[in-house]
């Protein structure tokens, strides 16, 4: 007995109506649903990729502190800062860019800004990690007034790092002229880590308090 498949005989106008397509109501609604999508999607990829640059300079301002407080702890003070962006210290700068070159580190942020740096003078001129700890005491106890501070002079700090974020410059009170950067012109009167970000400023700070590093020497 021979055995046919059914569609074989069937009538080609029968075989072909039996192939669905999609309707016009349908169609209509997976546009919709693509088009809610896609506005979504034009919504929150700016949104995520802000986060992650802002989560990639807090952390590059974190490990440039990490650096610094290593430096001070292998050679008995603080780097000086660096006046240009090419990363290597320069005797008599306290407040410039991050000695990169120096600390041997990445020196930029996520949008590619090389990070500021302040510190206080007088923990740049030990020679040694007990003259520093004499120094950092000095300035903890007030025998030596201290040079930088943070918060409105709430926070007593030996250094500070600065990215200056999104806005790729400086802004105020870490900037005073109102130039972008931090330099000599500027005082020594910074912004409290971890403020949030608002209208007028956006910059990413983190700092190491006078007690915090006389510790690290106990």
């Amino acid at each position: 007995m021979k055995m046919f498949c059914s569609w074989r005989h069937m009538p080609a106008e029968k075989f072909f109506n039996h192939k669905k397509g999609f309707t016009l109501i349908e169609l209509a609604f997976v546009l919709v649903i693509v088009g809610i999508l896609v506005g979504m999607g034009a919504e929150i990829l700016p949104m995520l990729v802000k986060q992650s640059k802002l989560k990639e300079s807090r952390l590059m301002v974190r490990e440039a502190k990490t650096a610094i407080t290593g430096y001070a702890l292998a050679t008995g003070r603080l780097p000086c800062a660096s006046s240009s962006t090419d990363g290597s210290e320069n005797s008599g700068t306290y407040r410039g860019y991050l000695p990169y070159a120096t600390l041997g580190i990445s020196g930029s942020d996520a949008y590619l800004s090389t990070l500021f740096y302040a510190v206080d003078p007088y923990l740049t001129g030990t020679a040694t990690t007990e003259e520093f700890k004499t120094a950092l005491s000095e300035l903890i106890t007030g025998t030596h007034s201290p040079a930088v501070t943070c918060d409105s002079g709430n926070i007593q700090a030996a250094f500070v790092v600065i990215s200056p974020g999104k806005n790729i410059r400086a802004d105020a009170p870490n900037d005073d002229n109102n130039n972008g950067t931090v330099t000599t012109a500027d005082n020594n009167q910074f912004e409290k880590p971890g403020a949030p970000e608002t209208a007028s400023y956006d910059d990413i700070l983190d700092a190491v308090s006078l007690t915090y590093l006389y510790g690290r020497l106990e």
